[in-house]
C-alpha cells in the first residue's frame, strides 16, 4: 500500500521536497518561527505566510516563472513582522521589508514583493510580475482565511485573483 501510494504522489512529494528546500532556512530564523505567535486572520501569522508562499510557488510552477527561489521566499517574509512594530494596515510592509533586510539577503525584486504586497494600498506600483503574483496570493488566501465558509466571497476572490493575473501576463 505504501508503494502505491508512493507511485501516485511522487510527483506531489517531489514539488513538496523543492518548496521545503526553498524555505527551509528562513524557518530555521527564531524572529520568523515567533510569528506562529502573532494572528492575522484568525490563524498565526506564520501558517498564513506559509500558505500565501506555497500558493505563490504552486502558481511560479504551473506559469513557468523562472525567479521562483526569490518569488517563494519574498512571499514567506511579505508579512514579517510583529504587532508591537509598526503593524498598520499600510505601515506593516514597510516594517515587514526592514525585517527582511536585517535578517536575510534580499535583492530588488524581492524588496518590491514586500513592500508592494499590499498594493493599491502602498500607493507604490509594483515593478515586477512576481509582486502581482504575491499581492494576488496573498489577497487570495486572506479572503480565503477570513472567509472560511462564505462561497460568494470564494467566488470574489477568484475573479480578483484572474483580474490581478490578467496584469501580470502584459
Amino acid at each position: 500500500a505504501a508503494v502505491e501510494y508512493f507511485k501516485e504522489n511522487i510527483e506531489k512529494i517531489k514539488k513538496q521536497v523543492e518548496f521545503n528546500n526553498l524555505i527551509s532556512d528562513i524557518l530555521k530564523n527564531e524572529e520568523v518561527i515567533s510569528l506562529r505567535y502573532e494572528y492575522h486572520h484568525g490563524i498565526s501569522r506564520l501558517d498564513h505566510s506559509l500558505s500565501v508562499a506555497k500558493l505563490t510557488f504552486n502558481l511560479c510552477k504551473l506559469f513557468k516563472i523562472n525567479t521562483i527561489k526569490e518569488t517563494t521566499r519574498a512571499a514567506l517574509l511579505h508579512d514579517f513582522f510583529h504587532n508591537r512594530e509598526d503593524s498598520s494596515f499600510k505601515g506593516h510592509p514597510k516594517t515587514a521589508l526592514e525585517n527582511a533586510k536585517r535578517e536575510f539577503n534580499i535583492n530588488k525584486m524581492q524588496e518590491d514583493i514586500i513592500y508592494n504586497h499590499m498594493f493599491p494600498a502602498t500607493l507604490r506600483f509594483p515593478k515586477y510580475k512576481e509582486t502581482w503574483l504575491v499581492s494576488a496570493s496573498d489577497k487570495l488566501i486572506a479572503i480565503k482565511e477570513c472567509t472560511k465558509y462564505k462561497i460568494p466571497m470564494k467566488i470574489g476572490a477568484t475573479f480578483l485573483f484572474l483580474f490581478e493575473f490578467m496584469i501580470i501576463q502584459r
